[in-house]
């Protein structure tokens, strides 16, 4: 595993048990459906929300998560990500809980899940799904959460980097899959990994592309092979997100 990965996943160890026994909020707000969103006769986009990253560093300096929300939603996006990572991603629960209630989306707590109880706390704090990063997780881990999450009526990203993971994720009865072409080792992008993958997943998998997606012409070449792609640093880098959302999908022309 990466050192830095590594360092993260330390991290959320010591999160996860200074969480246990603190008293979570009663959720107020229903769970948007994740597949009528997603599954659509077009490609989908999951905007993303995030201040910065280990890799990158501050994105986004003037960082309000619910104005760019809004945004996203008025530009057509079909879910919304927020990276919940305080330390090394610059984000909370509480920007969970102003994106989900401020918007008619379905929102994804995005963060390195390894425990149940950060699966309650995305449900107490709005999120209609999770992500789990097949990664850092055994596969007994991964069905075990998988099946907490949707205990609670939440959907599920799985988060893959090659066939060997897909079909641990498969096995563990992921239905979302995402293909995230950065590769978590080494930070190095692998565009090619979409076009060899996603083709060999049954059409009834919700297939996302993930990392690396910046220019239209990015992921016209996933069309057919793809229901949605997740997109973060490209609209976090953005001066105006509403035009860049658009020229993204459409073209600049």
């Amino acid at each position: 595993m990466n050192p830095i990965l590594h360092k993260i996943v330390e991290t959320k160890h010591s999160e996860i048990e200074r969480s246990r026994g603190k008293r979570l909020p009663t959720r107020s707000i229903p769970i948007q459906n994740w597949k009528s969103h997603l599954k659509t006769s077009s490609v989908s986009v999951i905007a993303e929300c995030k201040k910065g990253s280990p890799s990158a560093g501050v994105l986004r300096p003037e960082y309000d998560p619910v104005s760019i929300a809004k945004d996203y939603e008025t530009s057509g996006a079909g879910a919304i990500s927020v990276l919940t990572d305080e330390l090394y991603f610059f984000g909370s629960l509480g920007d969970l809980d102003s994106v989900a209630r401020s918007v008619s989306l379905p929102v994804i707590r995005k963060d390195f899940i390894l425990d149940p109880i950060q699966i309650d706390e995305a449900y107490a704090y709005g999120a209609s799904a999770i992500l789990l990063i097949v990664r850092i997780l055994t596969p007994e881990q991964l069905r075990s959460l998988l099946a907490h999450a949707h205990g609670l009526g939440l959907s599920v990203l799985v988060e893959t980097h090659n066939e060997r993971e897909v079909n641990i994720a498969l096995d563990a009865g992921a239905t979302t899959i995402g293909i995230n072409t950065r590769d978590l080792d080494t930070f190095e992008i692998h565009k090619n990994l979409i076009e060899e993958i996603a083709p060999k997943l049954d059409p009834s998998i919700i297939r996302v592309a993930e990392s690396g997606i910046e220019s239209y012409e990015d992921w016209q070449k996933y069309k057919g092979v793809i229901d949605s792609m997740l997109v973060g640093t490209f609209f976090m880098k953005s001066q105006n997100i509403k035009r860049d959302f658009h020229n993204l999908l459409n073209g600049s022309k």
